[in-house]
């Protein structure tokens, strides 16, 4: 008996042979969805809005009961705020000229109109140049009352609240608690563009040195050079909070040779994460603004991209991975995993919820805690890997627990999908054309939906993925067939739910070569067969999808099916009788 068919189906395995395929996994499955085992044709994308052309990043920002698609040009990374409760509704993010934040006014009414955010200011707040010059401008010391020797220091305030590091401290001055000090020359502004400078806190120190703690005096405006001080040391407040919150890594490379600060990412702990070049950098715990150097670590190869597993921070880089393990930022764990497996773009990888997934050489990796291993290695060998998905262009995307991926070299371009947790729907094809294929997206943690940044060469568009009221054309590729003689298969049976226009488009080939053609539709309740093949009945009498095949003998056959219907099953054997007994 020479009949096969096929009732459920799965996705593709390049690795294997042909011939060597299970019998349920194709040659080709591309624009297909085999969560149900049969063959539903991908949905389209719906549009959700219009947007600037040229954004390859976006982010959609729920504010007051409206929705607000923020847009970039450059590969942004966005974060909420880790502040619980945050009042301002703050947004931070990397990779345009230096790190950025914004609350929503910025985001949604600073500005006037045009693109969101309207508005943003630089992430972290500077120091001032300047250190404050003093001196005892009233008041006597009448010998009787202990002499002390102090200094002073002054920070930058933002209208949030956030201070900055403080500024050089003035030159030691040796007074009574009786004298008045008057403290001028300090800074009224600074170079840096994008601040939102408030006010100025004034410090001095408590024990007459200018190294020592620094206690706080007063706070002033930020417009204001000079004022005095007649502060007992008695009354003198908090310590400075402040001494290292330097702002994260800019766009000064005087400073920051590998430039600025990108990648970043939100931990548990309410602390952010980012890098540049070889140096992984921490925020202090809820206070975003703040990145001290005492908890930056340099690795040994540069960093491509991180990204958060369910136990810790994972880091991509050129080389080797790491895993970084911790909730205090000043004693982080550093681990360097035992995997050769280099990140080769930072917009590859992606979090999957309690694991991570990116593109290396050989194929898509998964991390989950310090467990490294090429998840796709079964299915793809790393020539084919490399030959056909270009990795190093990769874009990834989470939808519907699957590694959604699209590659763009040239003009080679497509994509793919891999459900990490195998089943049906392993790894499948999909079309992508310069008007399709995505230039960036994210997935909404609301809703758990994907949405695509297209530009379909009129417009660009946000659009909701694979959630449009269309079908697209599915295509499969049945196994090779091998029979254990040259044998004529005389009859093709194609069961869909529907074969309205366009119809069904059956081609079977016999030894690797296209043997027929031809595409079943309907006409009432009547199958119509169009093609060049001779059939041994005619159109009007066919009541079910049934094709006869023209007289040849093959050793090998295959047969591939293309639409817009859902598939259900597929059948090739000798004879009408053997066909309808499988």
């Amino acid at each position: 008996m020479a009949a096969f068919k096929i009732t459920s189906f799965a996705g593709i395995a390049p690795k294997l042979s042909a011939r060597l395929l299970a019998n349920d996994v194709g040659q080709e499955a591309k624009d297909v969805n085999l969560d149900a085992g049969v063959l539903t044709p991908v949905k389209d994308n719906s549009n959700v809005q219009q947007i600037t052309d040229g954004r390859t990043s976006a982010y959609k920002y729920d504010f007051s009961g409206s929705t607000y698609y923020l847009q970039f040009t450059n590969d942004v990374d966005v974060v909420p705020g880790p502040v619980p409760d945050d009042a301002f509704d703050r947004l931070y993010w990397t990779g345009n000229t230096f790190p950025q934040m914004a609350s929503s006014t910025e985001i949604i009414t600073a500005g006037g109109s045009g693109d969101y955010p309207r508005n943003f200011f630089r992430l972290g707040i500077p120091a001032p140049v300047n250190a404050p010059t003093t001196s005892i401008t009233s008041g006597t010391d009448d010998g009787t009352t202990l002499q002390f020797s102090t200094s002073y220091v002054y920070t930058f305030v933002s209208a949030f609240g956030e201070e900055g590091p403080p500024s050089p401290a003035s030159t030691v001055l040796t007074k009574v608690d009786a004298q008045t000090v008057t403290i001028s020359g300090m800074d009224t502004s600074t170079s840096k563009s994008n601040t939102n400078l408030s006010k100025k806190r004034i410090y001095r120190s408590n024990t007459g040195s200018n190294t020592t703690n620094f206690q706080f005096v007063k706070e002033v405006t930020l417009a204001t050079a000079s004022t005095t001080d007649n502060t007992t040391n008695a009354n003198l407040a908090e310590i400075i909070p402040s001494t290292f919150h330097i702002a994260p890594p800019d766009e000064d490379t005087s400073t920051y040779p590998n430039g600025k600060m990108i990648g970043l990412t939100a931990m548990p702990n309410g602390v952010l994460a980012g890098f540049t070049g070889k140096r992984l950098c921490f925020s202090e715990p809820f206070l975003p603004h703040a990145w001290p150097a005492a908890f930056r670590i340099t690795l040994e190869e540069e960093i491509v991209a991180i990204a958060m597993t369910g136990s810790g921070l994972f880091v991509g880089t050129k080389g080797t991975p790491y895993f970084v393990a911790g909730t205090d930022p000043q004693s982080m764990s550093i681990i360097r995993l035992e995997a050769a497996q280099a990140c080769l773009n930072k917009r590859s990888m992606v979090d999957m919820g309690d694991y991570v997934i990116y593109a290396s050489p050989d194929g898509l990796v998964l991390v989950e805690g310090t467990s490294v291993g090429v998840i796709t290695e079964p299915l793809i060998d790393p020539e084919t890997w490399r030959a056909s998905y270009y990795p190093d262009t990769i874009q990834g995307f989470l939808h519907e627990g699957k590694y959604i991926g699209y590659y763009n070299s040239g003009g080679n371009r497509g994509g793919f999908i891999f459900d990490p947790r195998g089943g049906k729907n392993a790894f499948t094809n999909l079309t992508a054309t310069a008007t399709t294929i995505p230039t960036g997206g994210y997935t909404d943690p609301d809703n758990n939906e994907l949405y695509v940044i297209v530009d379909n060469g009129s417009t660009t568009n946000i659009e909701r993925y694979q959630n449009g009221s269309n079908n697209q054309t599915l295509t499969f590729k049945t196994k090779e067939i091998v029979m254990p003689k040259l044998t004529s298969m005389a009859f093709v049976k194609v069961e869909a739910e529907s074969f309205a226009s366009p119809g069904i488009r059956v081609k079977v080939f016999g030894d690797g070569t296209e043997i027929y053609d031809a595409t079943i539709t309907t006409s009432g309740s009547v199958f119509s067969v169009t093609g060049a093949a001779p059939t041994s009945f005619s159109a009007t009498s066919i009541s079910e999808p049934i094709l006869r095949l023209p007289a040849s003998k093959h050793k090998t056959f295959a047969v591939e099916v293309s639409g817009a219907q859902v598939v259900n099953e597929i059948a090739i054997a000798e004879s009408m009788e053997e066909l309808r007994s499988i």
